[in-house]
């Protein structure tokens, strides 16, 4: 059972790490929150998310509730990940490895709970119109975007962007250069650059209808998210199979807390012609 035990705590911390580098609404979001997650239904507190106001002083000083501040967010998305494997040591040693199965359970849950925090967009403060984009435009629209977030007082080092492959591209043949970011372990394969004086992302987990694709824009303070990944389990032998296996469970839950500091970008591609 030791052995068990032991292997589930690594996948576990696999799967943990890999998120921590690759999953954006970590990146993105306010994940300070306050309190437990044991399952599916509970829920917990982002407290002090409104700015403390400013009064003129007249001998007499009021102090504001931290409380009405607060906001409760519920933890209700539940997603589950399960795999056969041949044996205990055949998957002890395919840990760490790039393509390992625990690796590729933690990017599938990552691109859930990615597509799941872009879903959002519709509860954004401003919609900017459609536009279809080009390497000659594709600079405009990111200054757009940016100068609405400034006058509500989001600072430059303090903005992200979320642009699809199509974006990055013709903001790269504009002369802007993407890197790697690795993330706090290393491990991370997001593009990324902050050549503008805001953080932008690339992502394929933008929502999308038809040919349309709904870029966001926000602080770092706009959305609120929590999550927590509850029991990973080795099972030695499925019922009716020689197989071994492991499933494990993630439930989480976001939610726009800022919306005034959140623009939702429908983009389309217009071609790479300079």
């Amino acid at each position: 059972m030791s052995n068990y035990n032991s292997i589930e705590k690594v996948i576990s911390a696999e799967i943990m790490r890999t998120n921590e580098d690759n999953l954006l609404a970590n990146r993105i979001c306010n994940t300070s929150f306050v309190g437990d997650i044991k399952n599916r239904g509970d829920s917990v507190v982002f407290v002090g998310l409104n700015d403390p106001e400013v009064y003129d002083y007249n001998g007499t000083v009021t102090y504001e509730d931290v409380s009405d501040t607060a906001v409760t967010l519920e933890i209700d998305q539940d997603k589950a990940f399960s795999f056969k494997v041949a044996d205990l040591d055949a998957l002890r040693s395919s840990l760490g490895l790039k393509d390992s199965q625990a690796k590729r359970a933690s990017y599938n849950l990552k691109k859930e709970v990615d597509a799941y925090v872009f879903s959002l967009h519709g509860d954004s403060g401003l919609t900017l119109p459609a536009k279809e984009v080009t390497p000659a435009n594709v600079l405009q629209l990111i200054g757009e975007a940016k100068e609405h977030l400034e006058k509500q007082n989001v600072q430059d080092g303090r903005i992200w962007i979320v642009v699809p492959p199509f974006i990055k591209t013709k903001l790269m043949l504009a002369g802007i250069k993407f890197q790697i970011n690795n993330g706090v372990n290393g491990s991370g394969t997001i593009g990324f650059t902050d050549e503008l004086g805001c953080d932008i992302f690339v992502s394929n987990q933008l929502e999308m209808r038809d040919d349309t694709v709904y870029m966001m824009a926000g602080s770092y303070s706009a959305i609120a998210y929590a999550e927590q990944l509850l029991d990973v389990q080795y099972i030695d032998r499925l019922e009716n199979s020689f197989d071994s296996a492991v499933r494990g469970r993630i439930v989480f839950g976001a939610m726009v807390v800022k919306p005034q500091e959140l623009v939702t970008i429908p983009v389309t591609d217009g071609g790479n012609a300079i």
